[in-house]
């Protein structure tokens, strides 16, 4: 037997929760002291207890609990149901809403598509779906090269930078206008428009793989960085970015690329194998680096290459930046620059 106060430590909840189960009649002391007025619990008091706190997480009130029976778990978990139902109806509508270039909120319903759900892979670009159907045409592979595969998920959600979508449109990170798309059979025909001429338009074509329920989770490339630290004496100190330069092109001190600011703001490489990433909004996270490589454990954890090299008598360290576009598309679009300052 055990006293009140031995049991609220157990169960985690204050004396006056378990005189108030008392009260309502969700629990009754194995044994009270007639002289004394102690309460005393055993371990059917502990049982029952947890049972209250864990149906309580649940969502269930203390009427219902007291109440418990096959039925009302059924009715609850239909209700249950109800709510995620709402809840997910809610969220894509949440993902429908975006700010157009006046910094004004655009809302758009959603309605379902069954038939765009699914992966999508890009056949190629033409003028028109009559082109396409000729089957005389030729690939303008310039237009969307980047976006091999498309993905629908469910309830108009959005992922790397298609924001969201509703039958007929997808929203872009890139812009204002929706692109508009059709079915036909496998094919899915999206319009694009030139960003800053709207004459200029052509009609990506795209190939239906499966019609399988993806996660954002699901379409994530993940790297390997569980990699065995190996010093670089000439990597170890302060490094602060200096510019962002596209890929295939050369880092010039005298003229910088990016006019931008700069999403990171220092590197700082230990001799232990750790690394402190500083970011210019002001937090920053602790990760692990090796020769040539810095792990970054976002949520899709990646591993990106650096080199350093001697530019008029100053070190710079050139890193890889795998950003959403990796992460998503596989593919790299620059890298950070960074100089060497202690």
């Amino acid at each position: 037997m055990i006293k009140i106060g031995d049991l609220a430590k157990l169960s985690g909840v204050t004396i006056k929760a378990i005189r108030f189960y008392e009260k309502k009649k969700l629990l009754v002391p194995a044994e009270v002291d007639f002289y004394t007025g102690y309460r005393y619990y055993d371990e059917n008091n502990i049982k029952r207890l947890n049972e209250i706190i864990y149906l309580k997480k649940l969502g269930f009130s203390l009427k219902e609990i007291a109440e418990l029976d096959e039925v009302s778990i059924k009715e609850k978990t239909k209700q249950l149901e109800l709510n995620i139902e709402k809840l997910r109806q809610n969220i894509a509508a949440l993902n429908l809403i975006r700010k157009n270039k006046k910094g004004e909120f655009v809302m758009n319903s959603f309605t379902n598509d069954t038939q765009a759900i699914g992966k999508w892979q890009r056949v190629c670009a033409v003028k028109s779906k009559q082109e396409f159907w000729s089957k005389k045409y030729k690939d303008n592979e310039e237009i969307f090269e980047h976006f091999k595969e498309i993905v629908f998920l469910p309830e108009g959600k959005g992922y790397w930078c298609f924001t969201s979508w509703t039958k007929g449109l997808i929203n872009v990170s890139w812009g204002d206008t929706p692109l508009h798309y059709e079915i036909e059979g496998e094919y899915m025909f999206i319009t694009v428009t030139d960003t800053y001429d709207d004459s200029d338009r052509d009609i990506v074509v795209y190939k239906k793989v499966d019609s399988k329920i993806y996660s954002i989770q699901e379409l994530m490339h993940r790297d390997n960085i569980d990699i065995p630290f190996e010093n670089d004496t000439k990597t170890l100190g302060l490094w602060k970015s200096v510019d962002y330069i596209k890929l295939n092109t050369q880092f010039d001190p005298n003229k910088n690329q990016w006019n931008g600011k700069l999403v990171i703001d220092t590197l700082s490489f230990l001799p232990n194998g750790e690394a402190l990433v500083s970011f210019a909004k002001g937090d920053a996270f602790k990760t692990k680096w090796s020769k040539g490589v810095v792990c970054f454990p976002f949520e899709a954890p990646v591993a990106m290459h650096y080199e350093i090299k001697s530019i008029l008598g100053k070190n710079y360290l050139n890193l890889e930046w795998k950003s959403g576009d990796y992460i998503y598309g596989g593919f790299i679009q620059g890298s950070f620059v960074f100089e060497k300052i202690s």
